[in-house]
């Protein structure tokens, strides 16, 4: 599938002016302090987007302008070295051609960090958000503006991890627990058989062999389950395990980052299912050869469950970010990603998603920071029908209080 002149001409003029501009400037909001001690950070986000293809379709292609405004408010106590966090939020979105795709999504979530001693340490998050899919992403992938309004549906995620292991000491050691449960509102026909819950419990070793890096051992198991099965079908439940080595380092002269290579086995519980056993990794490495200017190089590898189709999927992501701060106010980001995934089951579907992000930042004194951004979306299958390119330029404002 090809990008079109004009989305070439613009993306390239686009990106012409953040490497020529004298793109992330950091926002750092500002808080007040109540009586109680709470410090409290209220944000507000608004702003503007055109989406080229907002169906995701291959042809019969639909713009739209979308204006969306985000409020959101952090609360956080402070007690010695525990912290304890609360993030509420909505996002709420208004179409220019058709009310049915206006929306409001919900997200709340807390931290509880606790440390016992030099020992011992504890962090426990929780979050609950009520959201929408996308038009043509999930449950409407492929189908275009078929469907007669938004898929709605509830996450809910529950995260705890314990550290035990002085952070000065050789050695540490971190256990993990992960709960989440993923519930559809609407479309109950389809969606019932895609609500699930997916537990892990997880141990992991470290080991410090400089004064800036680590190595680790890391076990992770997985459980998916999910709450029917549609008639004649194939159970989706399956059990997933990792075993994976790698190394993480602080910031040194140049570089930072970290890497973990290892082993995968998804095994599902319908032995006419097809099982995964291979490699899997997650690597990240961030290079600063100047102060204000960072790339970085990420990878990773898996096998994950698919929403609609097949038995599982291999996906494989690569990408390139830059982040480069021009002055105390003005920073530009341009990120490239491209991602490979290969369907199994008796279709055998590949997808390939190459995506392009360059985005300008400038923050003020007065009241916050201005983005402006466009991202380009291009997607190929072996199922035309899922094919789709897209592009969205869009402009955000961002109030805040003033940092002190």
């Amino acid at each position: 599938m090809q990008m079109h002149t004009k989305s070439i001409t613009l993306l390239c003029a686009f990106f012409s002016f953040v490497l020529t501009a004298p793109a992330a400037a950091n926002l750092n909001p500002g808080s007040f302090i109540t009586k109680s001690g709470v410090e409290v950070t209220p944000t507000l986000k608004t702003g503007l987007s055109s989406n080229s293809n907002f169906f995701s379709t291959s042809d019969n292609k639909e713009s739209r302008l979308i204006w969306a405004v985000t409020p959101n408010v952090k609360a956080l106590i402070k007690n010695g070295p525990d912290s304890y966090k609360l993030d509420f939020g909505t996002s709420s979105a208004l179409h220019n051609k058709d009310a049915v795709d206006n929306y409001t999504q919900i997200n709340i979530g807390g931290d509880i960090h606790k440390e016992f001693s030099s020992l011992h340490r504890l962090d426990v998050t929780g979050d609950a958000d009520w959201l929408y899919e996308s038009r043509g992403r999930g449950l409407t992938e492929g189908l275009g503006d078929a469907a007669d309004e938004l898929v709605k549906y509830k996450l809910q995620n529950f995260t705890a991890r314990y550290e035990y292991g002085a952070k000065s000491s050789k050695a540490q050691i971190a256990l993990d627990a992960v709960y989440l449960n993923k519930n559809y509102l609407n479309f109950r026909e389809i969606s019932q058989y895609r609500d699930y819950d997916k537990s892990s419990i997880g141990i992991t070793g470290y080991y410090t062999t400089q004064a800036l890096s680590r190595m680790f051992v890391e076990f992770q198991q997985e459980y998916f389950r999910y709450d029917l099965l549609e008639l004649n079908g194939l159970s989706r439940d399956s059990d997933d395990i990792k075993l994976l080595a790698g190394m993480e380092w602080d910031a040194t002269a140049l570089t930072s980052g970290s890497f973990k290579l290892g082993y995968q086995n998804k095994d599902f519980d319908n032995p006419e299912r097809e099982s995964f056993s291979g490699l899997s990794w997650e690597a990240k490495i961030n290079w600063s050869p100047l102060s204000y200017s960072t790339l970085q190089v990420f990878t990773s590898r898996a096998a994950k469950d698919p929403l609609l189709q097949g038995d599982y999927i291999k996906e494989s992501l690569y990408g390139v970010k830059w982040n480069h701060n021009w002055t105390d106010d003005l920073s530009s980001l341009a990120r490239v990603d491209y991602t490979d995934e290969r369907y199994t089951g008796d279709f055998g579907r590949k997808d390939k998603t190459k995506s392009l992000h360059l985005g300008l930042n400038y923050t003020t004194n007065s009241f916050g920071m201005v983005s402006t951004y466009v991202d380009f979306v291009d997607k190929t299958s072996t199922k035309n029908s899922i094919e789709f390119d897209r592009v969205v330029i869009g402009i955000n404002f961002t109030f805040a209080l003033k940092a002190n």
